[in-house]
């Protein structure tokens, strides 16, 4: 089999493009039995030679994300060719709220940043209806999640693929100072998520009262109204823009935090939960029915300020007991969730949908 992932070179894209394309490539590659190609959205948008070539010899196409206008006319292109055509996503786009950086995008039609897929005046019709239209023109989707799944599987088939990690990417050593304590939360966060949940309130307490307690923010140049009420010097914002970098930041953590918020939070896939196990970092999560199989690895909480306070305070306290926890069982589950390890069920997704008539 030969499978081809089209991805954009959106920053913003480029960490989850990593679990939903990258480490795909990577372990169909090792297999040995079965290929795979990564290609850039422009170039498949301007069907080049090269992109003539590899799509021709392709047995699927996996575009991640984006149905719209240049991309529906390349999927119209491959489909009349008699190709097997997928999307992969893995937000809840039509959850968005107007508080996050997409919604612009796909309910106002504004054009990404980068140029490959959209520049100049709005996109009309905009690109939610778009990515509607789009479902019932592709072969199938694929989703992490479960919920995903159900709100979609009435445009489509909707096959979940899991989040998986290449085990090998999380070298694990932490680069703390032993009198300090690193908290912090996942590359893609939702603000008013955290506001919403409780964990602001409770964040901006505990650096308060335990000055040897440090938080990691990421991208919060996307939402400048949120107002931190934490000394600036315990606290370090980042902006990641490729996958390594946000590893490199990810290890600075002691304890990992994982808010969940509303409908589109429920909708996310493991991804979060995974890097902080891999990495061997004690992680506190929202108690939510959508990670309840994942509870016996770390610590829920209810969405209040005082119980998140409170669940990080007795981390911070204990903080060798948790790391000791989480370097054996999660460790053990996360590395059970290697995507090399578990190539096999995607591919059997894969090869249901090129057999479909």
């Amino acid at each position: 089999m030969i499978v081809t992932y089209i991805y954009s070179s959106y920053f913003a894209d480029q960490i989850r493009a990593q679990f939903r394309c990258r480490n795909l490539v990577d372990a169909i590659n090792r297999t040995g039995l079965h290929r795979a190609n990564s290609l850039d959205m422009n170039l498949f948008i301007q069907n080049t030679a090269d992109v003539q070539k590899v799509c021709s010899e392709s047995d699927i196409l996996v575009i991640y994300r984006y149905l719209y206008g240049p991309i529906l006319a390349a999927v119209q292109y491959w489909k009349a060719r008699d190709k097997k055509v997928i999307v992969d996503f893995d937000q809840a786009v039509n959850f968005l709220t107007k508080d996050m950086p997409e919604y612009s995008f796909w309910f106002e039609g504004v054009p990404l940043e980068d140029p490959t897929l959209g520049s100049g005046s709005l996109i009309d019709p905009i690109p939610l209806d778009q990515f509607k239209w789009g479902l019932g023109m592709v072969d199938a989707a694929t989703v992490p999640s479960g919920r995903l799944a159900d709100d979609w599987s009435q445009t489509t088939d909707v096959y979940q693929v899991p989040d998986y990690i290449n085990t090998y990417q999380y070298p694990g050593l932490n680069q703390n100072l032993e009198n300090e304590v690193w908290i912090g939360l996942g590359s893609n966060v939702n603000y008013a998520g955290l506001k919403n949940s409780g964990l602001l309130a409770a964040l901006e307490n505990v650096c308060q009262k335990h000055p040897q307690v440090k938080l990691i923010l990421c991208s919060l140049e996307n939402h400048s109204d949120v107002s931190l009420d934490i000394d600036p010097a315990q606290m370090k914002i980042y902006t990641p823009r490729f996958f390594e970098e946000w590893v490199s930041i990810l290890l600075k953590l002691d304890i990992g935090l994982v808010p969940t918020y509303g409908n589109f939070d429920l909708r996310l896939g493991s991804g979060r939960l995974l890097e902080y196990m891999i990495s061997k970092i004690p992680w506190i999560a929202s108690e939510q029915p959508a990670f309840q199989e994942w509870s016996q690895y770390g610590q829920w909480v209810k969405n209040t300020s005082n119980d998140w306070e409170a669940a990080i305070l007795i981390t911070v306290d204990q903080l060798d007991v948790y790391k000791k926890k989480a370097a054996k069982d999660p460790f053990l589950f996360a590395i059970s969730k290697d995507v090399s390890a578990n190539i096999d069920k995607v591919l059997k997704i894969y090869a249901s949908i090129i057999n479909l008539s």
